[in-house]
């Protein structure tokens, strides 16, 4: 649509005279005062304004001098149309900014005229401001035509360079030849201050004064390169000329003529790592649309970055270990290879040793993994710091380091092991407490113990496995170690493959009552019965599934069989007894084992008072804090809890009254010499006194023959389990038993009292067997000679027991 002519008067009749002489050729406005004129222009923004000079309330002067005040009309030109004739007054009304002074009354043809010439100068004027924005336009295309050619190039750039240093340069390359910057440069943090990384348009040494310049100057954040690293986003100065463009950067942009910079932060992971900074001649060169282009330029140059970082992370991972820093396994395989090699080619010797951190993971468990981490750390330098020779060091994992290194062919390796295993004893602090670590340690040696990389390591382990397993702190390889290993190799596949198949059955050892001679009892076994080799001892696969961790699953298996079979046998009407099942400590320490067992009471509609659970001192005394919480969770459920094995480990009467045992089992150790070792009657005399004291049960393992029950009743003992009743049976053989009652017959009270007569002369003697004898459960009658003797056995039944007789 195009602009009208805007007429300001406030005579209607100058008004009507005007459109009759312009209305045929150009489009109209009309306004009556110096305000409606105002809002007339800013609302039509008229091609041309023809203005009164005196109108009320505004004259013409006042309302010219306005619009030239304001932006969007100061361009319009305007013509006074005035009766005010006299020279001053035109000159008053070109000072105000008209561009022409029509004196009334008009002559029509002058005012066509007049207004023709000056429409032409509009649309002159009209049509150059156009072509000069065309002509910015275009320039502006071809800038951003080039800025995306740039950003294209470092796409392609990133697709191929895998090397940062390859990566700065390429950009700058870029970004000086293809968007045509003067000047270009990248600079990487480095400590608090910067170091140049490439450039364009620039030389090393100007660079470098820059950023020594920009690593002194305060922390204002004055110039655009470190605004942009304080704050992550672009930073442009568009033009270095204006008050307040301060900083290196900018004064040697100046310095070199130019008028404009910008600054680009170089992002990895939150925060700016570098800045890429650019310079242009002219003032005013970076616009929004640039600038837009450009920040997606430094976010493809960052993510190539961020790449990079990942790539090298993942390389460096690839070889060495992320806690540590040491090699790991594979870089270790290489380097023993290349040190065999080298051991070859010399005829020299060398060595592997093998580190385990003992008791580590209880040490992570109770510090945290930040602090376990920290003594990893710690013990991988002092091995590397501490040796004293070359070695490579380097950690396989969890708590296992390895040493390899050459040695002389016929060198004493024990000192340079001692030594190495004596750099992690001294104590570590960490957060004000001392930690002290042991080691167990395996040697395995070129070309004694194995021709390559894979058999020295191999067999350094297995040597570290017969440290642990015996109990030595340092062990060196040999074949027949390494056989007994592999055989335990092959066990541990086999019972592994046994529990998940399940090959196992429970046999069941009854318990007898001393006072009824009924069964009252029974305590489950597990047996392994493996399709080729038949049923395995549980005294070679128990402990080796505690060391695997494999008793969890099979203790689990024993628990729900167990419970399984006691509602069987109550389904069926069989007369059924409490059964015992022994607990492991990896399963005791678990901390779900009474949700574990209440659980598959449960599912089995069972009563607690028919599964009763035995637990070693041993046991318990690991943590007695989490043992007595267990233990009281379990008693919550109506559990009977009984300590296996009493007198074989702390054996603390103390332990009794802390936990809250139900009954007390006396150790077989005590009963297989019970009616011959005084030591061990009194012992079991002591358990049960000190038991029933305590209101608890006693049980006596191991009893084998009538006469270690009978001193067993006579002390008091309860219950007695073991091979003079019975082995342990089938479930089958058990059900059978308790269908038909068996027992054992007891003699009654007041039977016979067995007596033994000891013949000897000599006083403080006679009063230590009376005193033994009598702990066991005997009668003592002792005579001084033989001759008393023969009078006494007339009249009684003993044994008769000879202690050198008198002549």
């Amino acid at each position: 649509m195009t602009a009208p002519i805007l007429i300001v008067d406030d005579e209607p009749g100058n008004l009507a005279t005007l459109r009759a002489i312009l209305a045929a050729e150009h489009p109209l406005a009309f306004a009556r005062n110096g305000i409606e004129g105002l809002a007339a222009a800013r609302k039509h923004h008229p091609a041309l304004i023809l203005l009164d000079v005196q109108m009320p309330g505004m004259d013409g002067y006042a309302v010219c001098r306005q619009l030239k005040a304001e932006p969007a009309t100061r361009d319009i030109p305007v013509i006074f149309v005035s009766a005010m004739s006299e020279v001053g007054d035109e000159a008053a009304g070109f000072a105000c900014g008209a561009v022409d002074y029509i004196v009334k009354p008009v002559s029509p043809a002058l005012v066509r005229a007049r207004v023709r010439t000056h429409m032409s100068l509009v649309h002159a004027n009209r049509l150059a401001h156009y072509v000069q924005e065309l002509e910015s336009h275009q320039r502006k295309i071809a800038r951003l035509s080039r800025i995306q050619s740039v950003l294209s190039g470092i796409n392609a750039a990133i697709i191929r360079i895998r090397d940062r240093a390859a990566l700065y340069d390429e950009a700058c390359r870029i970004a000086a030849e293809e968007g045509g910057f003067d000047t270009v440069w990248i600079a990487l943090r480095d400590g608090h201050g910067m170091r140049a990384a490439a450039w364009r348009g620039t030389d090393e040494a100007r660079l470098e004064q820059v950023l020594a310049a920009m690593a002194l100057e305060p922390d204002d954040e004055v110039s655009a390169p470190r605004r942009a690293l304080a704050h992550g986003h672009p930073a442009c100065c568009n033009d270095l000329s204006a008050p307040g463009q301060g900083g290196a950067t900018c004064a040697d942009a100046r310095a070199h003529g130019f008028l404009s910079l910008t600054a680009l932060p170089l992002m990895l992971g939150s925060g700016a790592a570098g800045v890429m900074v650019l310079y242009a001649r002219d003032a005013g060169y970076f616009d929004a649309e640039e600038l837009a282009l450009l920040e997606d330029l430094a976010a493809d140059i960052s993510f190539a970055m961020e790449y990079i970082a990942q790539e090298e992370r993942v390389n460096y991972l690839s070889y060495y270990d992320a806690v540590t820093g040491l090699p790991n396994q594979v870089l270790f395989y290489d380097r023993l290879g290349q040190i065999i090699q080298s051991a070859k080619h010399d005829g020299s010797h060398a060595f592997v040793f093998m580190i385990n951190l003992d008791r580590f993971k209880r040490l992570n468990d109770a510090l945290g993994s930040r602090a376990g981490d920290q003594v990893l750390r710690i013990v991988g330098q002092r091995l590397v710091e501490g040796l004293g020779r070359p070695c490579t060091v380097a950690r396989l994992g969890n708590d296992v380091y390895v040493i390899a290194g050459p040695c002389g062919a016929s060198e004493n390796l024990l000192p340079l092991i001692e030594h190495a295993a004596s750099l992690v004893g001294p104590a570590i602090v960490l957060h004000g407490r001392d930690i002290h670590l042991t080691v167990h340690g395996g040697i395995a040696s070129y070309p004694r113990d194995g021709a390559d990389a894979d058999a020295l390591l191999r067999h350094a382990e297995a040597a570290l496995r017969q440290a642990k397993s015996g109990g030595e702190r340092l062990s060196f390889y040999s074949p027949e170690q390494n056989a007994a290993m592999v055989a335990k190799l092959e066990l541990e596949s086999l019972l592994r493959r046994a529990s998940e198949q399940q090959q196992f059955v429970l046999h069941y050892q009854p318990k007898i009552d001393l006072r009824s001679g009924r069964i009252a009892g029974a305590e489950a076994l597990i047996r392994w019965v493996h399709p080729e080799r038949g049923m395995v001892s549980p005294a070679q696969f128990i402990p080796l599934a505690e060391e695997t961790g494999l008793i969890l699953a099979i203790g689990a298996w024993v628990i729900a069989s167990v419970c399984a079979q006691q509602a069987a046998w109550l389904a069926a009407g069989v007369p059924v007894v409490p059964v015992a099942l022994n607990l492991s400590a990896l399963q005791f320490g678990q901390g779900d084992l009474a949700t574990q067992v209440a659980s598959q009471l449960g599912r089995h509609r069972l009563g607690s008072d028919l599964v009763e659970l035995e637990l070693t001192e041993s046991l318990v005394m690991r943590d007695p804090d989490g043992a007595g919480q267990t233990m009281h969770q379990l008693r919550a459920l109506g559990l009977h809890l009984s300590l296996d094995d009493f007198g074989t480990g702390y054996s603390s009467l103390a332990h009794l009254k802390r936990f809250p045992f139900n009954s007390v089992k006396i150790d077989r150790a005590f009963v297989t010499d019970i009616t011959t070792n005084p030591d061990d009657a009194a012992i079991a005399s002591a358990i049960i006194a000190m038991a029933h004291h305590l209101r608890m049960v006693v049980i006596a393992e191991g009893v084998e023959t009538a006469e270690q029950l009978e001193l067993l009743r006579s002390k008091g003992c309860d219950l007695i389990q073991g091979y003079y009743f019975s082995p342990p049976v089938a479930a089958a053989a058990f059900e059978a038993m308790l269908r038909a009652g068996q027992g054992l017959a007891l003699p009654q009270a007041g039977a016979e009292e067995r007596s033994v007569l000891v013949i000897e002369n000599d006083h403080a003697m006679m009063e230590a067997l009376k005193h033994a004898l009598r702990s066991a459960g005997y009668r003592l009658q002792g005579v001084n000679s033989v001759e008393q003797a023969l009078a006494l056995l007339a009249q009684m039944p003993a044994v008769l027991h000879q202690q050198r007789p008198p002549s």
